[in-house]
């Protein structure tokens, strides 16, 4: 009869060693690979957020009405705050001060695809505004209240059937002056993105003196912000400020600097972007 034989305690250490050994490795493969996956995952989530937030925020920008870009804050929030243009035009008729006129004549706003754009009661007319002051403050006489639009065809502006092309408005009040290039520029509101909290938020607002601040209770663009914020972007702005404003010159328009810096899990994205403002008051 044949006498079974078993493993001895010597090969059944080394077979549990060398599988150690091996699980080891692969544990530490397996983890690797993982780690890898993890921060590739962390990077493109953090470089896909930090380039939505800044191509909206480009895109928003490029629309600001001339001269109506301002910026405030101290070390804990810093706010850009602009105009954006609905739409523009070319007057032929404008009230100016002392005139008690209050109607204006202006080419019919459509867009190359022939869309109309739609007067509201509620717009704003604006011409020539050289200073962020002349947008936001309507004692300057450069923002003018919109009360009604009326045409020679069925009287509605929101139908193009004028003989000339020239419809009117009638605004509360005359101009405070002409603009050289003849342009009106329609708007109804502000815009302001702000930085505080390592959040960057957006938010809509009416066109006041007074700039508003930001609050994490408004819609966030983007999280994980590490910007150190100077304590007066204005008048002492500093080079890990978010926002910088370089107004216009006669040799170049106005120009907006964003810089953000975006990190998160030992991944860092940061951006430079300039955003060149049309300036055609």
């Amino acid at each position: 009869m044949t006498k079974a034989r078993g493993f001895t305690l010597v090969e059944l250490i080394t077979v549990i060693v060398i599988l150690g050994v091996v699980g080891i490795g692969i544990a530490s493969f397996v983890r690797g690979t993982m780690q890898i996956y993890l921060d590739v995952n962390t990077r493109e989530a953090l470089l896909t957020e930090s380039r939505f937030a800044i191509e909206r925020m480009t895109r928003e920008l490029r629309r600001a009405v001339p001269n109506s870009i301002r910026i405030r804050g101290d070390s804990t929030q810093h706010c850009i705050e602009f105009v954006p243009s609905q739409f523009s035009t070319i007057y032929t008729e404008l009230p100016v001060q002392p005139s008690t006129e209050t109607t204006v004549s202006l080419v019919f706003p459509y867009d190359i695809d022939g869309n109309v754009f739609d007067i509201d009661s509620t717009d704003f007319a604006i011409v020539y505004p050289r200073r962020s002051e002349d947008v936001y403050d309507l004692s300057r006489n450069k923002r003018k209240i919109i009360t009604s639009c009326s045409d020679d065809g069925d009287g509605d502006c929101s139908t193009r059937d004028d003989s000339d092309d020239i419809i009117q408005i009638e605004v509360d009040d005359a101009f405070a002056e002409r603009s050289p290039a003849s342009r009106l520029y329609f708007a109804d509101g502000s815009v302001s993105f702000c930085v505080l909290s390592g959040v960057l938020v957006r938010f809509e607002n009416d066109i006041e003196i007074s700039q508003a601040v930001g609050s994490l209770a408004t819609a966030r663009l983007a999280t994980d912000v590490v910007n150190v914020l100077s304590s007066n972007p204005v008048v002492a702005p500093q080079q890990d400020d978010p926002f910088t404003y370089f107004a216009a010159t006669l040799q170049r328009n106005a120009v907006v600097q964003l810089r953000l810096r975006f990190a998160r899990d030992g991944e860092q994205v940061e951006w430079h972007q300039e955003v060149h403002i049309a300036n055609v008051p």
